[in-house]
């Protein structure tokens, strides 16, 4: 599901005012960073019984513009909800 135009400036203040460095921690470029254009989600794995279901976790995903290095953010907390 794309993310809306609401869920992008809460994630874009929310790294504002987490002080996130603009600077790639894997190259040190400040080419900027790429927002992902949705929440992304995992699998909750049970390897016991062999099988996978969708995760309730949810993330923000940025891109670094040079070398590709991801980060990834928890959403609820920054959407305002709790996991």
């Amino acid at each position: 599901m794309p993310l809306s135009s609401k869920q992008k400036k809460q994630f874009m203040q929310w790294l504002k005012e987490h002080n996130v460095s603009s600077t790639c921690p894997a190259c040190g470029s400040t080419e900027g960073w790429g927002v992902h254009d949705s929440i992304i989600t995992g699998l909750d794995v049970d390897l016991k019984k062999k099988k996978a279901a969708p995760s309730q976790a949810g993330f923000f995903m940025m891109v670094c513009k040079n070398c590709m290095h991801v980060m990834f953010f928890a959403a609820a907390p920054i959407v305002g909800r709790n996991p």
